[in-house]
């Protein structure tokens, strides 16, 4: 009888070992993925329209929102830097002038109090 019960004991515990490995798995896996992109948003707290970016974009006055017909370019209020890079916006096509620096797995939901609001046109990858 002790046998049968240390047995069933025993397979409860791989079972919950196994299934606790799978589950660490998955977590990784889910956020691998989504880490690799900086994230600009339209407005603050991460609201409106969105557009992601896995690396440079010199221009985005020909860059679109997701989804919609709207330029990226001088309408960005807030981001997500999911990426292990730092990232630089700039105010003029081409990365020159004003500047914001998005330091790597960084947010911030308002470029007002950095005085960059509405104001990039160029994503530079560092």
């Amino acid at each position: 009888m002790r046998r049968r019960i240390a047995a069933a004991i025993g397979s409860v515990a791989l079972v919950g070992a196994t299934a606790f490995g799978f589950a660490q798995t998955a977590t990784a896996a889910e956020t691998g993925p989504q880490a690799t992109y900086l994230w600009l948003f339209q407005h603050d707290d991460f609201g409106g329209s969105s557009k992601n970016f896995s690396g440079d974009d010199h221009d985005l006055s020909n860059t679109f929102w997701n989804g919609t017909s709207s330029r990226v370019d001088n309408g960005a209020s807030s981001m997500k830097n999911q990426t292990s890079r730092d990232v630089a916006l700039y105010q003029n096509v081409g990365c020159s002038g004003d500047n914001y620096f998005a330091r790597a797995n960084s947010v911030d939901a308002d470029f007002s109090n950095n005085s960059f609001d509405n104001k990039a046109s160029c994503v530079d990858f560092r």
